[in-house]
């Protein structure tokens, strides 16, 4: 049998997975969080202080926390706090944290699917593929999510954003989405 892990069209399919999965993922959780955000006493007093903050920078920031990642705070004296929306208080449902593992799975599901994986180790190689395009994101999120509040910044953590969010997540999950996959196939 072919491998089909090896060929250029698999890493497209992966890119193309791994970004739509990424992208569906920050849709899902800005539906689900956007309205909590916006209604929020701390986002409407940051608003009327002339905060340029933007819901979809908040929503960035819960859409990575969903995958572990942690927001950092500027404190007092120059301190620095590391937060997860989802996990300190009631304000966002704890099921926002299965969004990136059930697109993660889907996609590297489809990425095996569409490259035509024969066995379950070709089906994770092409499911794991999903992180070159899920990782662009990451990245883009650690340039478009940090805000601006009179000179401090809040901004996901880089380190936990590109190892958590942009690498270990999707290679991971879009293995077994892609193993399951093509060992279903045959």
């Amino acid at each position: 049998m072919k491998s089909t892990t090896r060929s250029p069209r698999t890493a497209l399919v992966g890119v193309g997975s791994g970004f739509g999965a990424a992208i569906v993922g920050y849709l899902l959780v800005y539906l689900s969080a956007s309205g909590t955000i916006q209604n929020s006493a701390a986002f409407g007093f940051l608003e009327a202080v002339g905060s340029e903050l933007s819901v979809w920078q908040v929503v960035g920031w819960v859409f990575l926390n969903a995958h572990g990642v942690t927001t950092l705070v500027p404190g007092l004296f120059g301190s620095t706090s590391s937060v997860n929306l989802i996990e300190t208080g009631e304000t966002f449902s704890t099921l926002l944290y299965a969004v990136p593992v059930v697109c993660l799975l889907v996609a590297g599901a489809v990425s095996a699917a569409l490259a035509g994986a024969e066995s379950p180790a070709d089906g994770a190689l092409s499911g794991a593929a999903i992180a070159l395009g899920y990782l662009v994101v990451a990245l883009a999120g650690l340039l478009a999510f940090p805000a601006s509040f009179g000179g401090s910044v809040v901004r996901p953590d880089p380190v936990t954003t590109v190892l958590l969010a942009g690498v270990t997540a999707p290679v991971a999950l879009g293995a077994i989405g892609g193993s399951i996959t093509a060992t279903l196939r045959s």
